[in-house]
């Protein structure tokens, strides 16, 4: 599920004209909230998790890219 969430976000943000640099790597231990997704902000970090390849539409409109709100925020 990690590749078709990552392949979403990629392709979600190509819609909307946004550039995006995505690095993979492997599970931070914490699997009840894989796949994670953290967004490197000019304030730090930001998670959400766990994601589906479904949540990430919902997730870009919410500002995932720089690190906006969402129910999956953690």
């Amino acid at each position: 599920m990690a590749a078709a969430v990552a392949a979403a976000i990629v392709a979600g943000a190509a819609t909307r004209g946004r550039d995006v640099t995505l690095v993979r790597n492997g599970s931070r231990g914490m699997h009840w909230l894989e796949p994670l997704v953290e967004v490197a902000t000019g304030s730090g970090r930001v998670g959400y998790g766990p994601v589906s390849p479904e949540d990430v539409d919902s997730l870009l409109d919410s500002g995932l890219l720089d690190g906006g709100s969402h129910p999956l925020g953690i």
